[in-house]
């Protein structure tokens, strides 16, 4: 019953919010415009993250146990959440920017919230600060078309949730209904044609909040490790996958990865659909369904089986984004 609450509470709240966002981000004239960089042809309101972190955190505070884990990752949440805003407002160097997410990761690690599969510590917190990081980035990086990273969210937040069952982790399982609701709740405004962006202060936060569950859902058992440490892996796997492939291609092109453009997985997929965002946007949530659905599946699995799995879907990505790199997009920046 209190898994049905929370789902509830967090969706209402963020159906609630976001439409209040919106109008106060209008009203202060905050809105995203566009440019030769941005995919989106229109004026639209932004930092609708408040609405998905408001909405998350008063859920946590009313219906989640503050465990002390649930507590430290709430408060990492918190600051990567109010750096995003100010990235929002004022903009910040990238390096300013990273310097406080590894400050953050490495705090959320110190206090417990640490990969517990392989028998060596330095292994541990080395994958775990690794993985927050880039997951923090991943989808902050994935926020480049309608609907896409606050989608992409609900997928694997629903199969954290799993996940965490699985493990016997209620408070990550709890808190991944949280964050599934909330996005929920902010799709309805966000998806094509989009009234209001999430936002660095939403995307780095949802991206924060999935890396850190996963890690408190999945990667607290240390056996069988080969299936714990891939599972997470594939239920992110579209934001992995975007990252990495806009960044060895950016760096091929001489461009730094944390550049704009519009060189994205969804863009190009998008210029193969004939422009169809929201059809770019639905093959992308089928992908990572379905990468959801294998990365709870393997848990259930031997190890081999799980590793063939994982191997398959690994080399099927390969293939997909050796099509999406026959797309030329470098000529538009």
């Amino acid at each position: 019953m209190d898994y049905i609450i929370v789902f509830l509470f967090s969706l209402i709240l963020s159906l609630v919010l976001t439409p209040i966002v919106r109008k106060t981000m209008l009203r202060l004239d905050i809105i995203d415009m566009p440019n030769e960089y941005r995919w989106h042809r229109q004026p639209v309101a932004f930092m609708g993250g408040i609405a998905i972190f408001a909405s998350l955190a008063l859920v946590a505070l009313l219906r989640i146990g503050l465990t002390r884990e649930i507590l430290v990752i709430l408060l990492g949440g918190g600051v990567i959440f109010v750096l995003g805003l100010l990235d929002d407002l004022f903009g910040t160097h990238p390096r300013a920017k990273f310097a406080v997410q590894f400050l953050v990761t490495s705090g959320v690690v110190y206090f417990g919230v640490a990969s517990r599969i392989f028998p060596y510590d330095w292994l541990n917190v080395s994958l775990t600060v690794f993985w927050i990081l880039g997951l923090t980035n991943a989808l902050n990086l994935l926020d480049n078309m309608d609907g896409l990273s606050s989608g992409i969210t609900i997928i694997a937040a629903l199969a954290i949730f799993g996940l965490s069952l699985l493990q016997g982790e209620t408070g990550a399982a709890l808190l991944s209904l949280a964050l599934a609701g909330s996005c929920l709740g902010f799709l309805k405004y966000n998806f094509n044609p989009a009234k209001i962006f999430m936002g660095d202060c939403g995307s780095m936060f949802t991206g924060y909040m999935l890396a850190t569950l996963a890690v408190l859902g999945g990667w607290q058992h240390r056996s069988p490790i080969a299936k714990i440490l891939v599972s997470p892996i594939l239920i992110l796997s579209v934001a992995i996958f975007d990252t990495t492939l806009v960044t060895i291609l950016r760096l091929i092109n001489g461009r730094m990865p944390w550049q704009g453009g519009k060189d994205h997985s969804s863009h190009r997929l998008a210029s193969i659909l004939g422009g169809n965002e929201r059809m770019t946007a639905l093959v992308l949530y089928g992908i990572g369904t379905l990468a959801a659905m294998l990365g709870l599946i393997i848990v259930k699995l031997n190890s081999f089986i799980a590793i063939l799995i994982a191997t398959a879907w690994g080399i099927g990505m390969v293939i997909f984004g050796i099509r999406l790199t026959k797309v030329e997009c470098y000529h538009q920046d």
